[in-house]
């Protein structure tokens, strides 16, 4: 069993910390050197440049905080790299026949990293402290379990308020990873010390500086896990990144569209494909003009997707007309190319809307993370001035978040997809939806999503109900305006093997390192 290790806080793995975004001298981070430094003996160790999480603790997790408490985290259910339905703990599950209770069956002997066990008990208190908690992000999504039994030490069952074959989904993220009933009761503050039951167990943690993580032996796909150790540090700033990894001290980097061609061409190994995420700018539908579909409609077809693709994201990603990218429940081909570029059909539209002159209004922009979201609405503001349109860009207020944005005509942001199609559309097109910022949505809509939800993932008629769902949206109610698909990419050294591009959350099943 391996032994819970002590979280240690400053001057863990050297004196000089990583800050975020700059990459240090070559080993001035003494552990955290890809191939210097002391990694306490640790053979199979790799250095990733990624981001930190907002916290450990998934119940209180947001958007990318998935990726790296994924690592130290498992739930009942995982979506696998091509970002499909997988089982995780629990092997199996069971809808009864009135489609509003589900039995997750575990698999035997699993443990948490502080040696209690993973049985029914513990779910039930794992997914009720996730629903319970104050403030905590899954709290809405896990309103849908009324109760839950354990009914033996390896099944629990979910007894939800109505039918809703979506909830093996719902718990493939950060919504279902499981904590130990131990630590909850423990008072451990988890946001700094996780115990979860995956592959890894967080041995050393430096807020905004540097994560160490160990494998977990007992993990129950364990075999899977060829790294001993797996340190996650802030990714390099784009000038650095050569050198970090050619020095080691990045094994593995996300990096941004513009430095495929390069570090490619430079002989590191290139991993990119699209993901889950979709750049998106929101409509406000109960603010004049766009209160109008004809504007509307005009503003679409005013946005060059296919030109943003080459200028901001270099040829990368696809453009992109609804919330779901290619290929994934939910995405509709006939969305495809809906509203397509057509700057003389924006302005007739906008002429027979009865606006001679151009409209102006104020377009927001997320103003945290990095400059892309700013570099798509420039782009944007030219070309939509072509059809009739006077944008005037304003960032939003740093911290302001989505809840501002309610307030906003045009705010450019992003969407980083839900594990679950029907939670996503809920998310984005529900009247009480957090990124619905018109708080409105097309007549029959709750109708054809509550089909959806009620239709089993295994039945011929799903992926219909589920598309009628998202073509009802996008062309209904039109508070989004797509515009494309993420790009996610990663450039490492020769020290890495078997690292894959990930459709929803980066796994670490099968990497190792190169003798």
């Amino acid at each position: 069993m391996l032994p819970r290790r002590a979280l240690m806080l400053g001057g863990l793995l050297g004196a000089a910390a990583l800050t975020a975004g700059c990459a240090p001298a070559s080993g001035a981070l003494g552990g955290l050197g890809g191939r210097g430094g002391d990694s306490e003996g640790l053979p199979n160790s790799l250095t990733w440049g990624w981001r930190l999480p907002t916290t450990w603790d998934s119940a209180r997790g947001i958007g990318y905080d998935v990726h790296v408490l994924s690592l130290v985290h498992s739930g009942l259910t995982r979506l696998d790299p091509d970002g499909e339905l997988a089982p995780d703990l629990a092997h199996s599950w069971t809808y009864n026949d009135a489609g509003d209770a589900v039995t997750f069956h575990l698999r035997p002997g699993l443990t948490f990293s502080d040696g209690t066990a993973v049985d029914a008990a513990a779910v039930k208190a794992g997914l009720e402290r996730s629903r319970d908690l104050p403030g905590a992000t899954s709290a809405q999504s896990l309103a849908v379990i009324v109760d839950i039994t354990a009914d033996s030490e390896t099944d629990v069952t979910l007894h939800l308020a109505g039918v809703n074959h979506q909830v093996p989904l719902l718990l493939a993220g950060l919504i279902g990873h499981l904590v130990s009933p131990a630590a909850i009761a423990a008072g451990v503050e988890l946001n700094v010390a996780p115990v979860g039951a995956g592959p890894f167990v967080l041995d050393g943690y430096v807020p905004g500086s540097h994560a160490r993580l160990v494998r977990n032996p007992e993990h129950w796909n364990a075999g899977e896990i060829l790294l001993d150790e797996l340190r996650v540090v802030p990714r390099p700033a784009e000038a650095v990144t050569y050198a970090g990894l050619s020095s080691g001290q990045y094994d593995i980097a996300h990096i941004d569209d513009s430095q495929i061609e390069p570090l490619e061409q430079a002989g590191f190994g290139i991993t990119t494909g699209t993901c889950f995420n979709v750049h998106t700018i929101e409509v406000n539908n109960r603010h004049a003009p766009f209160d109008d579909p004809r504007v509307v409609e005009a503003f679409n077809r005013a946005i060059d997707r296919d030109a943003i693709i080459e200028s901001v994201f270099f040829g990368h990603g696809e453009p992109d007309w609804q919330p779901f990218t290619r290929d994934l429940q939910g995405y509709d081909p006939a969305l495809d190319r809906h509203w397509d570029h057509d700057v003389e059909r924006a302005r007739s539209l906008l002429a027979e809307a009865g606006h001679t002159d151009p409209i102006s209004v104020t377009f927001h922009v997320l103003s945290e993370g990095d400059d892309t979201s700013s570099r798509i609405a420039e782009v944007i503001q030219a070309q939509t001035a072509a059809a009739g349109f006077d944008l005037t860009l304003e960032m939003a207020p740093p911290g302001s978040g989505q809840k501002a944005a309610h307030s906003y005509t045009l705010y450019m942001s992003s969407f980083s997809g839900r594990e679950s199609p029907v939670q996503a559309l809920e998310v984005l097109y529900d009247e009480d939806g957090w990124m619905n910022i018109s708080e409105q949505h097309p007549s029959g809509f709750d109708e054809a999503l509550d089909l959806a939800r009620r239709t089993p993932l295994d039945s011929p008629d799903y992926t219909s109900n589920l598309q009628a769902a998202t073509q009802l949206a996008v062309v209904g109610a039109t508070p989004h305006a797509w515009i494309a698909n993420w790009n996610r990419a990663h450039a490492m050294n020769g020290r890495v093997t078997g690292f894959t591009h990930c459709r929803h959350t980066q796994r670490f099943e099968g990497v190792g390192v190169r003798s």
